[in-house]
């Protein structure tokens, strides 16, 4: 499928801004059957490009003029495979047990615990498969009802679970924490996603590692927890990390500028 995306950020502040440093994690990676056709990305200042330890394209962006805000826009193609659930071998020099450590939002708590064991049942980690992650998803998707504003960027796994509603962002943070309760790696992944053939939507998934499912080693497979079900040719993968923390689309910081207010447009439109 060919996905055609715009992604615009913009920043605007009640008084000038002296400096602004931004990281935008904003290029689609080139692999697990994505390919970019096009891309281009326009902001202010300067701009120079590092990879992290994940394989995420990171520019840095740094504005030191006064300025009332800042506006960065992503857009281009990229084309994805059609399968779902495709397997994807390991891509990043950090090694996937890494991925099986709880970070502080991805902690499991007693409850997390029960979804895990619901899904999982008693089997290792190595015994873990595409059947018993939709079964974690499906119990997620129970659990946690979608509704934006509910919670915050900083939320954790156990909160949002407890408070029974949030976004993919914590759908995914439990996807998480259920995983690496068990011993099962599992990585974060930011994105877009189309529904339909066009809609508006950032989006955030799972990776989760499935032992020895390529050629005798393991690979990731691709777990849309918010739509429940195995990745596919909507989904347009940014970045991965252990949680948001690591692949969000933008970080950053700024001195001066008083109150800052904030504006997220994305449009993604699609053809097979």
């Amino acid at each position: 499928m060919l996905l055609e995306i715009r992604h615009e950020t913009d920043y605007r502040y009640s008084t000038s801004a002296n400096y602004s440093i931004q990281y935008a994690r904003l290029m689609p990676r080139s692999d697990a059957g994505q390919r970019i056709v096009a891309w281009r990305i326009e902001s202010p200042g300067r701009r120079w490009r590092q990879t992290d330890c994940y394989g995420n394209v990171v520019d840095v962006i740094s504005v030191v003029e006064p300025h009332a805000g800042i506006r960065i826009v992503a857009h281009g193609q990229v084309e994805t495979a059609a399968e779902r659930g495709q397997l994807i071998p390991s891509d990043s020099a950090v090694p996937p047990l890494a991925f099986a450590l709880p970070t502080a939002v991805t902690a499991a708590d007693g409850a997390i615990g029960g979804l895990a064991a619901d899904a999982f049942g008693a089997r290792a980690p190595t015994a873990i498969g595409r059947a018993e992650f939709e079964r974690l998803m499906a119990a997620i998707g129970s659990s946690i009802a979608y509704e934006p504003g509910k919670t915050g960027v900083h939320a954790t796994a156990a909160e949002a679970l407890a408070l029974g509603a949030g976004v993919c962002q914590d759908m995914t943070h439990v996807f998480l924490a259920a995983c690496r309760a068990r011993g099962v790696p599992a990585r974060y992944v930011s994105g877009y996603s189309l529904h339909g053939r066009s809609t508006v939507a950032s989006h955030a998934w799972a990776e989760a590692w499935v032992a020895g499912a390529h050629r005798g080693a393991g690979a990731w497979i691709g777990c849309d927890v918010a739509n429940g079900r195995l990745s596919g040719p909507e989904l347009c993968r940014l970045a991965l990390g252990r949680d948001y923390l690591d692949a969000g689309p933008i970080r950053g910081s700024r001195m001066g500028g008083a109150e800052e207010g904030l504006s997220v447009h994305v449009t993604v439109t699609g053809r097979d």
